[in-house]
């Protein structure tokens, strides 16, 4: 596999000068998906995803509105929008995405996943656990603090925090 590099966002909540500037890093550094963990907030915020060169998945906030709508602009973008948690395996690896880390304590003790990835607290936070890699990517928007979001490889164990 020659390209296992990953976008990891959350809380963009409407603030399309960052997320197209995600976009934008995101494929200039090759990755291959973008994980949005929640609070897109606005379809018309989904539809800049669509500039993204590789898979899209992404789990609804607790800020998120038009939920049908935002289901059916990412169908028509290729992308994925999922209740959460999310569970899901991809390059041999389990993943939960969630916005609000509800439960997060013991998911993270049953060792199941080797990530965890999870929004809300606008707050980055990354840690190891075990196995387990848990990361809140903080925040796009900029609303409470910086804006950040990061890039990872799962294989090369490199994880970077980007400011926007």
């Amino acid at each position: 596999m020659e390209n296992l590099k990953i976008s990891l966002l959350s809380d963009s909540h409407d603030n399309i000068e960052n997320l197209k500037k995600v976009v934008d890093i995101s494929n200039d550094r090759n990755c291959s998906h973008i994980f949005h963990l929640g609070d897109i907030v606005a379809p018309i915020s989904a539809e800049i995803l669509k500039n993204f060169n590789g898979e899209v998945i992404a789990v609804f906030g607790n800020c998120d509105g038009d939920k049908i709508e935002l289901k059916r602009v990412f169908n028509l973008i290729g992308g994925e929008i999922n209740k959460p948690p999310y569970k899901f395996r991809l390059f041999n690896r389990s993943f939960i995405l969630m916005h609000e880390p509800f439960l997060l304590r013991e998911v993270i003790l049953s060792g199941e996943p080797d990530f965890i990835f999870f929004g809300h607290t606008h707050e980055c936070d990354f840690r190891r656990e075990g196995k387990t890699v848990i990361i809140n990517p903080g925040e796009t928007a900029g609303i409470k603090n910086k804006p950040t979001f990061y890039i990872m490889d799962i294989f090369k164990d490199d994880f970077e925090e980007i400011n926007l």
